[in-house]
């Protein structure tokens, strides 16, 4: 019997996913680029609290001055380290990061600056040209963010079901 609800009500867990793909469609190149690496900061963040020992005080780690999770970079190796990334998500985190910013530092920046083109045709889960159809950096930087930022969405429900616990540790 098909579902006839709506895919959010469906699956709850894609609603945020849903104004995203929404929102990163009509943005700049650099809105489109700002916007989805904000999505996996904030995913990526998500997991990693999800995955830590339930307690007041480990959100510092993550939010507030100084927090040693607090950066992009340090929570895609955070998440990593701690298991909650495969390896092509990890190489798929670090080149959006990358892209990110060349976008963040330059104000110049575009999908037609050789560098940014190399690192979008290095996207793991991008479009990839077919028959005469020709994906481009954007397509590529788009397709692949969306697609790594999909594997994300429920990743924090997952990392959940491991968390991390307090143990007795012998002397």
């Amino acid at each position: 019997m098909p579902n006839d609800l709506p895919l959010e009500e469906s699956y709850p867990h894609l609603r945020e996913f849903s104004a995203f793909s929404i929102v990163i469609n009509k943005e700049s190149e650099r809105g489109a680029v700002l916007v989805a690496a904000t999505m996996i900061d904030d995913l990526l963040g998500r997991m990693i609290l999800a995955f830590l020992v339930d307690h007041k005080d480990t959100s510092r780690l993550l939010d507030g001055f100084n927090a040693p999770l607090g950066t992009l970079s340090s929570r895609i190796l955070g998440a990593f380290a701690l298991g909650l990334l495969s390896e092509t998500e990890y190489r798929e985190c670090e080149n959006i990061r990358k892209i990110r910013n060349v976008f963040a530092h330059n104000v110049h920046a575009s999908f037609e600056d050789q560098k940014v083109k190399d690192i979008c045709a290095n996207l793991s889960y991008s479009a990839k040209d077919y028959g005469n159809v020709h994906v481009d950096a954007r397509g590529q930087y788009t397709t692949g963010a969306v697609s790594l930022i999909l594997h994300l969405t429920n990743r924090s429900v997952y990392a959940s079901r491991r968390r991390l616990q307090h143990h007795d540790w012998p002397y």
